[in-house]
């Protein structure tokens, strides 16, 4: 099972960063968590699709261009994967630049991601499953 999730959860990042957000948002269940208290100063427990979408809508629309990739997909150990993504973007208005690495866990079941737990960065979301940076 966990190369199946391995590869449920790559494409649908890489259905997000095409602009599939379609694809990608269907690869969530209905009831689906995404945590991003260990991320941002005003994170918060998002649960469901609605919200998600919601949180994606606010963060992409500061962004005149905004690319996001994930760097690496990793099995984890039983139903979770690890991901590295990597943002850039310019800001709107300005000429802000991004450039992040971030890191994921994603908790899927019954062929459905059902967790996300977000962390600063990809070394914090690789020790909270026992890997390490590659």
């Amino acid at each position: 099972m966990s190369r199946e999730n391995v590869e449920i959860v790559r494409a649908t990042w890489a259905a997000y960063a095409l602009g599939d957000y379609e694809a990608s948002l269907g690869a969530y269940a209905e009831n689906t968590v995404w945590d991003d208290t260990r991320y941002r100063p005003d994170g918060a427990v998002h649960v469901g699709h609605d919200a998600l979408v919601d949180v994606a809508r606010t963060w992409r629309g500061t962004w005149e261009h905004y690319d996001l990739e994930a760097e690496q997909v990793l099995d984890a150990g039983g139903d979770r994967v690890a991901v590295v993504l990597r943002e850039t973007g310019k800001g709107k208005g300005g000429r802000v630049a991004l450039t992040n690495h971030w890191g994921i866990v994603v908790t899927v079941r019954d062929g459905k991601i059902a967790h996300t737990m977000v962390y600063r960065t990809p070394k914090e979301a690789l020790e909270a499953v026992g890997l390490t940076e590659q």
